[in-house]
C-alpha cells in the first residue's frame, strides 16, 4: 500500500513538473507534504571545471533550480589591461581561457591591429591558424577525457593527455614555452617556425587521425553507461540555444551552422577547406560528436597550412612601442569552446582605454540555470561537458 501511495504520489508529482524541472503549483506540493532542500555544490569539488559554485534546490536528487555563482578567481583581467602598453596585454591574455592560449592572443591581436591597420605577413597568418588548430586538438580531446573521467572512465583521460603533452611538444619547440605561448604578437608572430617542425607536425596529425578512431570512437561510443549517461542529457533546441546566446559546439550540436573561421572570416580561414561540423540531437553526446568531428576538420587544416604555407616574414614593422590611432578595434576567433571576441577602445596613448573580452565559457554558462533544473544530481557532470567551460575565461 505504502508503495502504491509512494507511486502515485511521483506521478502526480512529475504532472506539475514542466521540461525546465520546476514545479508549477507550490499548492500541489503543498498538498503532499514536499519539501525542497538547498545544497551548494562547489566551490571546492572535485569534479567542477574549476572555482565554480552551483546553488541547488532539490526535490529528492531532482534539481529544481541551478544558479552558478563566478567570481572566485578574482583576476580583473580587463582593469589590468588599462594600465599595460599594447604588447604587454598578451602575456595576460594567455591566462584567460588556458586551454585555448593561442586563440585568445589572436583575438586580442586582430583587434589591435585592426586599430593600426597593419598587415600582416602571409607566412605569419598561416603559422597563426597552423598553431590555433593544434591548439583546438588540445583542447577538444582533453574535454571528451574530461567528461568520460566524470562519468566514471579512467582510460580515455590518459589517452587525451597523451596527446596533449605531443602537442605542447610542438608548441615548446615553437614558442619556448608549454602552455603561456606570448608567441601571437601585433603584427605577426614572434619567430619563425624551426626547421624539423612542419614534418614533425605532418607526421604527428597522419599518426593522431589513425588513432582517433580506436582510441576515442570505439572506446567510447558504444559503450552502454556513456550513451545512458549522455543521450538526451540537456537536450537544445536551436532556438534555445540561439536565445541563449551560445557558440562553439554546445550551439553547433543543436544544428545552428555557425562558425566565425567561415562566417566571420579571418586570417587564412577562407583560403582554406573545411567543414563545420554539426549535429541534431542537441545534447551533452551531440556535443561529444561535434568535438571529435572537429577533431578531423582541425587536422585538414593543419595540413593545408603546411602545403599552402609561403616564404617570407613572419613580423610586419609596426614598431617597439605601439601607439594607435584614437578609435576602436575589434576582433573575434572561434575558439575551442566558441567565439572568442576581443573590443579595444584607443585614446591615442601606448595603453589601451579599455580592453573587454567576450569569453565563450563565460556567455555558456547560461545554460546551466537554464537546462539543468529537472535532471538528477548526478547528471550536473555530463551538463558541464557539454558547456566545457573554463575557469580563466569566465573569470576574466
Amino acid at each position: 500500500m505504502l508503495r502504491e501511495e509512494r507511486r502515485a504520489t511521483e506521478e502526480a508529482i512529475t504532472l506539475t513538473r514542466p521540461a525546465t524541472g520546476r514545479l508549477v503549483d507550490p499548492d500541489i506540493r503543498d498538498e503532499f507534504g514536499l519539501e525542497t532542500m538547498d545544497m551548494n555544490m562547489g566551490p571546492q569539488h572535485p569534479a567542477m571545471h574549476g572555482l565554480l559554485r552551483l546553488i541547488l534546490e532539490l526535490d529528492g536528487e531532482t534539481i529544481v533550480r541551478c544558479d552558478p555563482v563566478m567570481g572566485y578567481l578574482h583576476r580583473c583581467q580587463e582593469k589590468i589591461a588599462e594600465n599595460r602598453t599594447y604588447p604587454a596585454v598578451i602575456p595576460l591574455t594567455d591566462r584567460l581561457d588556458y586551454f585555448a592560449n593561442m586563440h585568445n592572443e589572436h583575438g586580442y591581436c586582430l583587434a589591435v591591429e585592426d586599430l593600426l591597420g597593419v598587415e600582416i605577413p602571409p607566412r605569419a597568418e598561416y603559422i597563426r591558424v597552423l598553431m590555433c588548430e593544434l591548439m583546438r586538438i588540445a583542447s577538444h580531446l582533453p574535454s571528451i577525457g574530461f567528461l568520460l573521467l566524470e562519468l566514471g572512465a579512467f582510460t580515455p583521460i590518459l589517452y587525451a593527455f597523451r596527446e596533449r603533452e605531443r602537442i605542447q611538444n610542438f608548441f615548446e619547440a615553437v614558442t619556448g614555452a608549454r602552455m603561456m605561448f606570448h608567441y601571437i604578437r601585433i603584427g605577426g608572430v614572434k619567430a619563425d617556425l624551426p626547421p624539423d617542425i612542419p614534418e614533425k607536425i605532418w607526421e604527428y596529425v597522419d599518426g593522431l587521425e589513425k588513432r582517433l578512431e580506436p582510441d576515442f570512437i570505439e572506446l567510447i561510443e558504444g559503450n552502454e553507461i556513456f550513451v545512458e549517461r549522455t543521450r538526451g542529457i540537456s537536450r537544445l533546441t536551436q532556438e534555445e540555444a540561439i536565445e541563449l546566446g551560445l557558440t562553439g559546439p554546445p550551439l553547433r550540436c543543436t544544428g545552428v551552422d555557425f562558425d566565425v573561421r567561415r562566417d566571420y572570416p579571418y586570417s587564412v580561414y577562407p583560403e582554406l577547406d573545411f567543414d563545420v561540423v554539426t549535429d541534431t540531437a542537441g545534447d551533452v553526446e551531440a556535443s561529444y560528436r561535434v568535438r571529435i568531428k572537429e577533431c578531423y576538420e582541425s587536422i585538414k587544416i593543419i595540413r593545408q597550412c603546411l602545403e599552402k604555407m609561403p616564404e617570407g616574414e613572419v613580423m610586419a614593422d609596426v614598431g617597439r612601442r605601439v601607439r594607435p590611432p584614437e578609435g576602436e578595434g575589434f576582433g573575434r576567433v572561434e575558439g575551442p569552446r566558441g567565439e572568442f571576441a576581443v573590443h579595444v577602445v584607443s585614446d591615442g596613448s601606448d595603453t589601451p582605454y579599455r580592453v573587454h573580452y567576450r569569453d565563450a565559457s563565460f556567455v555558456n554558462m547560461q545554460l546551466l540555470q537554464e537546462k539543468v533544473p529537472g535532471h538528477y544530481l548526478p547528471d550536473i557532470m555530463p551538463i558541464m561537458g557539454l558547456v566545457d567551460p573554463v575557469s580563466g575565461g569566465w573569470d576574466k
